[in-house]
């Protein structure tokens, strides 16, 4: 079940924790925090549904990954929690520090910045070792590596102002119909176009950017290794897609 934005942000601080995980191959980078996002979900061993919060940026530019990342866009999700030993409280202190530099530390949170203050400013997340938190199977603390923001532009020291962002197009191709759905239209960007190319144009995509599913199986690989299993495209000796027109 998806919430709206407001609903998200209704449950975000940045102080008050009672007392991490992350998917992406990101470990450092600068971009643009467009919005925040999020839905319930209940995986693994989870009791009842948890709420999965989504921080959805742009311009990216990498400063440490895992692996490849030509995406000019990225999405950090972290489980919700009121806990000060659990990833959304490390990144809420981490965000405190920053925004609300010189405030009484014994300020409440309404009486602060929150985290919907970061949303259209640029910034650097990066994920750092050594936050200990409760581990079930050890059935003690140990060591955990969580997501920090460590820098605001505007607030405090700027990331790297004047970095060029990478992978940011010129100027996005239109969407071709009313009657097109998001995953038509990105299958339609991509034909006589490189992966490159076509990173640079289909996140900004005003038609494929509705659907944040859609984006997270872009990011991913699935979607297009899912439209070259199912014979949809074909890719060149040069590395250039081509749709496969049916009869």
């Amino acid at each position: 079940m998806d919430l709206t934005p407001e609903q998200v942000l209704e449950q975000l601080k940045t102080r008050g924790f009672e007392s991490g995980g992350f998917q992406s191959p990101l470990r450092d980078f600068r971009g643009k925090l467009d919005s925040i996002t999020g839905g319930m979900v209940q995986r693994g061993q989870m009791p009842q549904p948890r709420l999965e919060v989504l921080y959805n940026f742009s311009e990216v530019e990498v400063k440490e990954s895992t692996e490849p990342y030509p995406f000019p866009v990225a999405q950090i999700n972290i489980m919700h929690s009121t806990r000060d030993k659990s990833g959304m409280g490390v990144l809420g202190r981490s965000i405190d520090r920053i925004i609300n530099a010189g405030v009484d530390g014994n300020a409440p949170q309404d009486k602060v910045r929150n985290q919907d203050f970061l949303i259209g400013k640029v910034q650097e997340w990066k994920v750092t070792p050594g936050h200990m938190m409760w581990n079930a199977q050890a059935a003690k603390e140990t060591e955990r590596e969580c997501w920090e923001v460590v820098a605001v532009e505007g607030v405090g020291s700027a990331p790297d102002a004047g970095a060029p962002a990478t992978g940011t197009p010129t100027t996005a191709t239109p969407s071709v119909g009313a009657t097109t759905s998001p995953s038509e239209q990105a299958m339609n960007l991509l034909g006589g176009k490189t992966q490159q190319e076509w990173n640079n144009i289909v996140f900004q995509d005003p038609l494929v950017k509705t659907d944040i599913q859609l984006t997270q199986s872009i990011i991913s690989g699935q979607f297009v290794g899912g439209l070259e299993a199912s014979g949809l495209i074909t890719k060149d000796d040069n590395g250039i897609y081509h749709l496969v027109k049916s009869a």
